[in-house]
């Protein structure tokens, strides 16, 4: 079984004084809620999908005019359904990452049933886009005892599942080394404009949010080493109101000198050159 460890608190990376890191969840229904009695939810599939048909390209857009690389955790699903999105944000050089093939609950499942349905993940964004992912997030977040070491079997460097600190850290594995990027739900997009209900305020609240995240980040990584993580639905930030939003957050980022963006890959690539004394085992 995976065991974390921690790197040493000394050891810093070279992103800047707070690297951010904006990061898309790309689906099309798949982790859609059903009603009860297991019913099919036309209003949460309909919501979702529209990241695929319309949010995504929205979102291109505004990265591309912003000169800003972000990470999309992909759905195989989604790939398949709608591949030239998925075409245009590589050759935009953004990150693709996986995010389960057709969003498979797999906290139970057998360890071959779980690496069957990442491989088929693996698969399907290869043959889309011809990218070898290297990074992963569990569908819902939900992983189970053996999602890290089968990840890191398979050739996987990064992992961002996880909710449970302010910096990046290691997992040893059966593979090798696998580093987390954590990431939070509370200055999620979709709590604040979207399903689920109730959302919390709307778009003058998830900018509040945003803002007031930063700042405290900002003022914390002149002593401690920080980075900042959006996690951001196509289907919820692609609408123009959060678009909007979305769009003021990269001009006041881009206004500060030592801040910069960067992918959760690269900031798993500069942890891990500069990471490299392990000192305390959890």
């Amino acid at each position: 079984m995976a065991k974390e460890v921690q790197p040493s608190p000394d050891a810093r990376w070279s992103s800047g004084r707070l690297p951010v890191i904006l990061s898309f969840e790309h689906q099309s229904g798949e982790g859609a809620p059903s009603r009860p009695g297991d019913r099919f939810n036309a209003n949460a599939y309909g919501q979702t999908e529209y990241g695929a048909r319309f949010g995504m390209w929205n979102i291109l857009e505004l990265l591309d005019s912003s000169n800003v690389k972000a990470t999309f955790f992909v759905s195989g699903v989604t790939a398949e359904r709608y591949p030239d999105v998925v075409r245009a944000a590589v050759s935009s050089g953004h990150e693709i990452a996986g995010m389960g093939y057709n969003f498979e609950k797999i906290r139970t499942a057998s360890r071959e049933r779980e690496r069957a349905a990442i491989l088929k993940s693996k698969k399907a964004l290869f043959e889309v886009c011809g990218v070898k992912i290297d990074g992963w997030r569990c569908p819902d977040y939900r992983m189970s005892t053996q999602t890290f070491d089968i990840l890191s079997c398979e050739g996987f460097t990064w992992d961002s599942s996880m909710l449970n600190d302010d910096v990046p850290y290691f997992y040893q594995c059966e593979g090798g080394k696998l580093i987390e990027i954590p990431f939070t739900t509370s200055t999620a997009d979709k709590a604040y404009v979207a399903w689920p209900n109730p959302v919390r305020g709307g778009a003058p609240a998830l900018a509040d949010v945003w803002a007031k995240e930063f700042d405290v980040l900002y003022e914390e990584s002149a002593s401690a080493q920080r980075f900042m993580i959006l996690s951001l639905q196509t289907w919820a930030s692609g609408r123009p109101v959060t678009l909007r939003t979305l769009k003021n957050f990269i001009e006041r980022v881009r206004s500060v000198n030592d801040v910069c963006f960067t992918t959760c890959g690269g900031l798993a690539n500069t942890f891990a050159e500069t990471a490299s004394k392990i000192t305390v085992e959890v």
